[in-house]
């Protein structure tokens, strides 16, 4: 699959061409591109907007089309001579244009007059779907609406924000909900866009194309690199096919070390998508890790999303502390491991627990708990037990980014373990 990115090269690398290769990239898409203009820029000040002569622009249309069969384009920072020139290449080859019509930058330095709007207009009426963000599209309606203009009635507008809005001209086709994450993210919009034409040139319906576009936003803002003065988008894709890969590698590496500290109930393992809602969104074995009659252990069952409740309710709950932990295991408690960890290791391990016997009642064991835990300390641990209760067994639940992270942490804990009952 092959996509063009048509806009602006901002040399931190957070934003413009370089944030549409980076996404395109990671969604297995290769992505020819083409500048328009070159910004300068922090996540403080924009310094300046130098736009290239109409002949670099038309050169780097020439030779991509001579190398490539395109279909679908993503803009970005457009000039009125690149709108021109990306005008004649659409009537001749019939492209699909996923325009996001970048009027300013989230600095607030202004990339459009009234003549480039103009320009643009003309462009939204040979595109395929446009994303403004809310502000976007409104300063567009009062535009159109000003200046006695039209917009085609079968163009898609995106509406971006934490919920996002499809319309078809004036009608609202369906709302996308989002997930409010307190961080300001340079870079996201060009992210989101190029995620959506690349969906699109796989074959996904726009829909289908923008859903799983907003789940590939949302982790590249929780994976956001920070930088000197805020975050640059970091473009992640995880989706289940991922989850799984993590987790079948993470029993592949459990069955490497001699894992022993398997409670009388069973261990078991799992990862979530990015933001879970729900048990549905979070990967475990069907079955159980269990103990055998020669020391080690079976692995019982498939791995599957919602088959474990009890563990996923850990995740869920830990994930409105930190959206990075996603993956959870539990192991057999002993005292001693705990109190070796808490004098020795705390540079490795942070920890946290809760006492089942201040359990409120009609509320679930796990959330409360992991809830109390994660409060204890103000953050999420890498490590909470409980000491049991009537019938309870007591418990250590290792936490992590991913399966593959807590493995490693629990092969460090075996370890530990394994010294002090020598």
């Amino acid at each position: 699959m092959v996509i063009l990115a048509v806009g602006g090269y901002d040399p931190t690398g957070g934003a413009g061409i370089s944030a549409d290769i980076k996404t395109s990239h990671t969604l297995g898409v290769y992505c020819p591109s083409i500048i328009t203009s070159i910004i300068p820029q922090t996540n403080k000040e924009v310094y300046e907007k130098y736009d290239l002569p109409k002949e670099d622009i038309k050169n780097q249309f020439k030779s991509v089309f001579e190398e490539f069969e395109i279909e679908y384009v993503k803009t970005g920072v457009l000039t009125s001579q690149s709108i021109n020139i990306l005008l004649k290449y659409i009537d001749k080859y019939d492209l699909k244009v996923i325009c996001d019509p970048v009027l300013a930058s989230t600095t607030k330095y202004n990339f459009v007059d009234e003549k480039l709007m103009e320009k643009y207009i003309e462009l939204f009426n040979k595109s395929y779907l446009i994303t403004p963000n809310r502000e976007e599209y409104n300063k567009i309606m009062e535009f159109v609406k000003n200046k006695n203009y039209h917009l085609k009635k079968d163009l898609y507008i995106l509406i971006t924000g934490i919920d996002d809005i499809l319309k078809r001209n004036s009608t609202t086709i369906k709302i996308f909900k989002g997930f409010k994450i307190n961080k300001e993210v340079h870079g996201t919009g060009c992210v989101y866009s190029t995620a959506i034409t690349a969906f699109l040139s796989k074959g996904y319906k726009l829909e289908d194309a923008i859903k799983e576009a907003k789940n590939f936003i949302l982790s590249s803002i929780i994976y956001a690199k920070k930088t000197k003065y805020g975050y640059n988008s970091n473009p992640t894709y995880i989706n289940k096919e991922t989850v799984i890969k993590n987790l079948s590698y993470a029993i592949y590496l459990l069955k490497k070390i001699n894992f022993t500290l398997i409670p009388e109930v069973g261990s078991n393992i799992a990862e979530s998508l990015p933001l879970p809602k729900d048990f549905n969104d979070i990967a475990s074995l069907t079955g159980r890790i269990i103990k055998n009659k020669l020391g080690g252990f079976y692995v019982v069952g498939d791995i599957e999303f919602g088959a474990s409740e009890h563990i996923a309710k850990i995740i869920l709950s830990a994930s409105k502390f930190d959206p990075k932990i996603r993956s959870c295991m539990n192991i057999k408690y002993d005292e001693d491991l705990i109190n070796i960890l808490n004098e020795k290791f705390k540079d490795k391990f942070i920890i946290s627990s809760f006492d089942r016997s201040e359990e409120p009642p009609n509320v679930s064991t796990m959330e409360w708990g992991t809830t109390i835990a994660c409060k204890k300390i103000g953050k999420v641990p890498d490590i909470i037990y409980d000491k049991g209760g009537l019938g309870k067994e007591p418990m250590i639940r290792v936490l992590g980014k991913t399966s593959i992270d807590v493995v490693k942490k629990v092969e460090f804990i075996q370890k530990i373990y394994n010294s002090i009952k020598e």
